[in-house]
């Protein structure tokens, strides 16, 4: 009897963590704003160069470059920007250093632009499988960790910070220039640290115009955008503009 009960509590508890895990993937891929087909996202990009081509050669040395001239602040500034976080440009909104505004609307829009982002970036990625420039270059010394295993094109770091950039501009077109100078360099953090090649970002920047224009076609995306940029005009004294 003890040997069956032992092979029921098993049974329910392999039933347990496997309901969970269902629910965990469902959820990493839940969309809310995007459809989640990624066909025509995925289509929209030119194959990178190849591992052993002259143009993969020329990245490579650019990050080398990059890699011997880099300073101890450069490192710590990519490093400060390895996540992606919506207050990383509020900086560029025009909010002091070291502000903590109370913006709960525009952040729960972030993170749900986010998790749309994500599987169209991971469909292009599995479809081109180009490696990372360290695992190519031996010399490389990635300043940061935990990309280790990732694919390399486009790079989802760039389509964040770049889909953020083009968002937040629509709510707040009066900080434009310092908006997209701070994508720009959200994304090239990438390639100080090493990990990306330039035609990574330059294709995670193609990329989220495509995101972007997807965002603004989703009603409940404008409906949520409206009450965040609502709310983020008011915390920055800025008329509302509707």
């Amino acid at each position: 009897m003890k040997w069956r009960a032992a092979r029921v509590v098993t049974a329910i508890v392999c039933t347990l963590a496997i309901a969970a895990a269902i629910h965990g993937w469902l959820q990493r891929d839940r969309h809310t704003y995007l459809t989640g087909v990624t066909a025509d996202f995925v289509a929209i990009f030119a194959a990178p160069p190849e591992r052993d081509s002259p143009a993969t050669r020329r990245e490579l040395d650019e990050l080398l470059e990059l890699q011997k001239s880099r300073t101890a602040a450069e490192v710590a500034a990519a490093q400060a920007d390895r996540k992606t976080d919506i207050q990383r440009f509020y900086g560029a909104l025009g909010f002091p250093v070291g502000a903590h505004p109370d913006l709960p609307l525009l952040r729960a829009l972030a993170e749900d632009v986010e998790d749309d982002t994500r599987p169209y970036v991971r469909a292009a990625k599995e479809k081109f499988r180009r490696l990372r420039p360290y695992e190519i270059e031996p010399r490389m010394e990635p300043c940061i960790d935990h990309v280790r295993g990732d694919l390399s094109y486009p790079s989802g770091h760039a389509s964040f910070g770049y889909v953020m950039a083009y968002l937040l501009r629509d709510m707040v077109p009066e900080r434009e220039s310092q908006l997209m100078a701070r994508a720009d360099d959200f994304a090239r953090q990438r390639m100080v640290c090493g990990v990306h090649f330039r035609s990574d970002i330059e294709a995670g920047r193609q990329g989220a115009q495509w995101l972007a224009q997807e965002f603004r076609a989703s009603e409940t995306y404008r409906a949520a955008a409206q009450r965040a940029k609502t709310e983020l005009r008011a915390a920055l004294k800025l008329p509302d503009r509707t």
